[in-house]
C-alpha cells in the first residue's frame, strides 16, 4: 500500500531560514518589474500592441547600470530591441512639489500665503523623504507630495514616464518604422498559426506546409520577407501564398480564417 502523507494543504510552511535573504536582488527585481509596467503602460495609452517591435527602451536614473543583468528579462517583456541606461535625470525631468493645503490650513493659518509664494517660485527644499522646508517651516508626511514630472520631450519619437518611485524615467522609443510593422505582423502570423496548430491537435514536433491567402497585401508581403522566422517557429517546411480563400483550404488537411490587427489571414496546413 502507497504511503500517502497528508494534502499539502494541511502541511506546515516549510522552513526558509537557511536561504540567504537577497535584499539587494529583490529590489533590483521590484525595480525591474515596475520597469516593465510602465513601459507597458506607455505602449497601452499609445495604442502600440504589445507584438508589435520597438526599437529600444532607456532607463534614466542614478545607478541605472543595475538593470543591465536584467536587460533581457525586459526587452521580452516589453518587446524592445534593446535596452539603454543613462544617470542624468535633470534635463528631462525635475521634482514638482504638491502640498495638501487642506491639511496644513489648520497648521499654519496666516503662512499658507508665503508657503504658497514659495512652492511656485520653487523655493524649498528636500529634507528627507518624508520632510521638505519651505517658508521657514517643515512639512511633514501627507502634508505634501513629490512627483517628477517630465519635460523637453520630443514626444513623436519618445513617450517617457516617471516610476512612482519618483527615482527613474522610462523612455520608450514609440517611432514605428516599416521594418518593425512587418516584423509584428510576421508576430501575429505565427501566433495564428500556433493556434490553428492547436486547434488540428497537432503534436508539438509535427512538421507542416502552409498555404495562406489574405485581402491585405501587406501581410502577404511581412509573411515572404519574415518567411524563414516564420517557418522555424511554427515548423513549417515551406509556406505559399494562395490568390484566394479557396485556394487556401483546397486539399488542406486543416484550415483556419483567422482576423489579425491589420486584416484577414486564412491558412491551409498540409501534413506529410
Amino acid at each position: 500500500m502507497i504511503n500517502r502523507k497528508n494534502s499539502i494543504h494541511l502541511q506546515d510552511f516549510p522552513e526558509l531560514s537557511f536561504l540567504p535573504d537577497e535584499k539587494e536582488l529583490v529590489a533590483d527585481m521590484d525595480l525591474v518589474r515596475n520597469l516593465c509596467s510602465v513601459a507597458l503602460s506607455i505602449r497601452d495609452n499609445k495604442n502600440l500592441r504589445v507584438r508589435l517591435p520597438l526599437n529600444k527602451l532607456i532607463v534614466i536614473g542614478k545607478n541605472a547600470a543595475r538593470i543591465l543583468p536584467f536587460s533581457e528579462i525586459i526587452a521580452e517583456e516589453v518587446n524592445v530591441k534593446s535596452i539603454e541606461i543613462k544617470e542624468e535625470i535633470s534635463e528631462l525631468a525635475e521634482l514638482k512639489l504638491q502640498i495638501n493645503f487642506k491639511k496644513i490650513g489648520a497648521k499654519f493659518g496666516a503662512k499658507i500665503k508665503e508657503i504658497t509664494g514659495a512652492a511656485k517660485s520653487g523655493d524649498w527644499k528636500k529634507i528627507s523623504e518624508k520632510e521638505i522646508e519651505i517658508a521657514g517651516v517643515v512639512l511633514e508626511g501627507d502634508d505634501f507630495e513629490l512627483k517628477l514630472a517630465t519635460k523637453n520631450n520630443d514626444e513623436k519619437k519618445f513617450a517617457i514616464a516617471a516610476l512612482s518611485t519618483n527615482d527613474y524615467l522610462v523612455q520608450l522609443d514609440i517611432e514605428v518604422t516599416k521594418d518593425l510593422e512587418d516584423e509584428g505582423i510576421a508576430r501575429d502570423i505565427v501566433r495564428a498559426v500556433q493556434q490553428n496548430r492547436k486547434d488540428a491537435d497537432l503534436k508539438i514536433s509535427d512538421h507542416i506546409s502552409l498555404k495562406i491567402f489574405s485581402s491585405n497585401p501587406r501581410i502577404l508581403e511581412a509573411a515572404q520577407i519574415f518567411e524563414n522566422y516564420i517557418k522555424e517557429q511554427v515548423l513549417a517546411d515551406s509556406i505559399s501564398r494562395a490568390a484566394s480563400i479557396d485556394e487556401a483550404k483546397e486539399s488542406a488537411n486543416f484550415s483556419c480564417e483567422n482576423k489579425l490587427d491589420d486584416g484577414d489571414l486564412t491558412v491551409g496546413i498540409f501534413l506529410f
